[in-house]
């Protein structure tokens, strides 16, 4: 299969219709944006097939298309796959760079098809450091950019790297991959720095954030006791539900976020999951919950299960 990303822009566009019918075409589906603008990224057996109806709706941007299966073999031989291209990395002097914390290559993918101009590696077991920040800010062609943390744990750094880099750089302090996601939509390269930074930090705050991961120690919190070994649930960085399974930690997450009263729900599923596990899930949330827009995307992180975004 194909890894397609790319931009259409246009008037007068219909997300939601775009998104049902490329849905149809693939999975791993990626698509979000407003009427003049909508970023696809999914994947596919034909990408033809999602280029020629992009085409139909407006003009196409910054395409992207790869090749997984030779991505694959070139793992098993033991070789580093091409690095992916994102249209973000063409910057120059007096752009605003966006940098993004991001665990598994799924959810690399996702930032980079929105135009994210550098990835940090990050996860619970492997967060970027201060320095860095630094030294990947230090080597940007700009003097101007924004940080996204996407982990509560990993903002303090990026406000130390911001302080101790000579360029202009705001935190957005993203506390989860959804709200990072979230802020990156909201991102314009028109406006100037400020306001950018205010513009994604209000939009960040409009996500609810769901991880499902296996407890390592028995802890209490909050009244609720958790054993080593259980299946938790977070929501929005805080610990919500303990369960027996994965699945059922993901009906407890959506029951407290209010589903009947959600729009849109993502399921990113990591690096221990199958695609068809994580449709298998969908489709029953979809039957539940008729009214939900539920959307599946490999996001690749190791440890969480899921993480659920939800708006």
């Amino acid at each position: 299969s194909y890894d397609v990303q790319c931009i259409i822009k246009g008037r007068n566009l219909n997300v939601e219709e775009a998104r049902a019918r490329i849905a149809e075409m693939g999975l791993s589906t990626l698509v979000v944006g407003d009427s003049e603008t909508i970023k696809v990224h999914v994947h596919v057996p034909r990408p033809s097939a999602v280029l020629a109806y992009a085409e139909t709706l407006g003009r196409l941007h910054d395409v992207v298309i790869e090749d997984m299966a030779a991505q694959y073999q070139q793992f098993l031989l033991g070789r580093t796959a091409p690095p992916i291209q994102a249209p973000g990395y063409n910057l120059k002097a007096g752009d605003i760079a966006t940098l993004a914390v991001a665990p598994g290559d799924g959810l690399t993918r996702v930032f980079q098809s929105l135009g994210t101009t550098a990835i940090v590696p990050g996860g619970q077991t492997m967060n970027p450091s201060t320095h860095d920040f630094v030294q990947l800010l230090d080597a940007l062609p700009t003097d101007r950019a924004l940080l996204l943390p996407n982990n509560s744990n990993v903002i303090l750094a990026a406000r130390q790297a911001a302080e101790l880099t000579k360029k202009h750089v705001r935190v957005v302090p993203t506390k989860t991959i959804p709200q990072g996601i979230a802020a990156m939509l909201a991102f314009n390269e028109q406006r100037d720095l400020e306001t950018n930074a205010q513009i994604m930090e209000a939009a960040a705050r409009h996500i609810q954030t769901g991880e499902v991961t296996t407890a390592t120690r028995s802890v209490e919190f909050n009244g609720l006791k958790v054993e080593q070994g259980q299946v938790i649930g977070l929501l929005n960085d805080e610990l919500a539900t303990a369960n027996a399974t994965v699945e059922e930690a993901v009906w407890s997450l959506l029951d407290r976020m209010g589903a009947a009263n959600l729009e849109i729900v993502t399921l990113y599923f990591g690096n221990g999951l199958t695609a068809g596990a994580a449709e298998i899930l969908a489709n029953a949330i979809r039957n539940r919950y008729s009214h939900l827009e539920v959307e599946v995307v490999e996001g690749g992180q190791p440890h969480y299960d899921y993480i659920i975004s939800a708006e």
